[in-house]
């Protein structure tokens, strides 16, 4: 993009564009480390134009010692080459969820289309997925069709605004009749305002909901992935990683009792924070974070405030924050 001083008029100043075509292919490695998932290579091949009609495809692999995975899309642009765009895909992955180790695999289909103010998506997904816990294995298949909706609205900058009220709802459900082992139906909704009353003053509320209801009352009718958990970078600070749930008695081998958690059919968590700027790009935080991942009538509120420092960066904020799941009898501060 080129101004063309020598043609100014009324002070307005018209621009040469000369547009090139894109790389057939690139390829991005990342290594990284987060308190949820441990240490992560990643490896990403895109093909921002396969063919004439605008079909694009991103193969993502990534490792982490908690949840190793790849996923294939496939996009074809329908209506608009932007704002309609119908994505087929294909997951590969294990995850620990609690005391749960799950491997997943899932196909599906996702039609999004962008309004002036609203995104839109209407989906369908074939999941087969295996989990153990202790010795016992469980496998279940679920058909899923769904749909959801978001909104965001922000102002200042992409990767740290100033005031903004970001929305997601997504509904999905199962039936005997379209093939799945059990029938269910699962909501969840995600809400994050931001908020800059004063210079240097920013305050954060984030709040996570979630149900599922399903015709079952096995914990092999549920698998993990569906059903829900708390705790982590993401959710309450203060306890580990997907380590809030549904905790169940079990004997071990040697007769002593012992306690797992697994995966719970509610979840209701929120965070409030509060952020000082000492610089443009340095902020320190103090926060807490509450709620739990339960089933029906047994809601036990926890608790994780904490404090932290971040750093903004081109690409987003780095944090270091410590917090204390002051709710365990023996809680502790941890690097979140």
């Amino acid at each position: 993009i080129r101004p063309d001083f020598g043609a100014v008029e009324h002070d307005r100043v018209p621009l040469k564009v000369t547009l090139h075509p894109a790389k057939r292919h690139s390829f991005d490695v990342g290594i990284g480390y987060s308190t949820d998932t441990q240490g992560r290579v990643s490896m990403v091949w895109r093909t921002p134009l396969v063919n004439r009609y605008g079909h694009s495809q991103e193969t993502r692999v990534a490792y982490s010692e908690v949840n190793p995975g790849g996923r294939f899309v496939y996009s074809i642009p329908l209506q608009h080459p932007v704002n309609d765009v119908l994505h087929l895909s294909a997951l590969l992955e294990d995850d620990e969820y609690g005391d749960i180790d799950s491997r997943q695999q899932e196909v599906g289909a996702l039609r999004e289309m962008r309004g002036s103010r609203w995104l839109h998506s209407y989906s369908v997904r074939a999941l087969e997925e295996s989990w153990q816990i202790k010795s016992t294995q469980y496998s279940k298949f679920y058909t899923l069709p769904g749909f959801a909706f978001s909104r965001s609205d922000r102002s200042g900058s992409v990767v740290d605004p100033a005031d903004g009220f970001s929305q997601f709802y997504k509904v999905e459900g199962g039936s005997e009749y379209l093939g799945s082992d059990v029938d269910l139906l699962r909501l969840t909704a995600n809400f994050s305002f931001i908020r800059t009353p004063w210079p240097a003053h920013r305050l954060v509320a984030r709040a996570a909901l979630g149900a599922v209801f399903f015709s079952g009352s096995e914990l092999s009718d549920l698998a993990p992935s569906l059903g829900f958990f708390a705790g982590g970078s993401q959710s309450i600070r203060g306890y580990a990683y997907q380590s809030i749930g549904k905790e169940i008695q079990v004997t071990r081998e040697d007769g002593s009792p012992q306690t797992l958690t697994v995966a719970a059919d509610r979840l209701v968590t929120g965070t409030l924070e509060y952020q000082y700027y000492f610089t443009p790009n340095w902020r320190g935080a103090v926060f807490v974070d509450a709620g739990d991942a339960f089933n029906e009538g047994e809601f036990d509120a926890m608790f994780g405030p904490g404090f932290g420092i971040h750093y903004i960066s081109p690409v987003g904020a780095v944090r270091v924050e410590l917090a204390n799941g002051v709710s365990e009898n023996s809680g502790q501060w941890r690097l979140v």
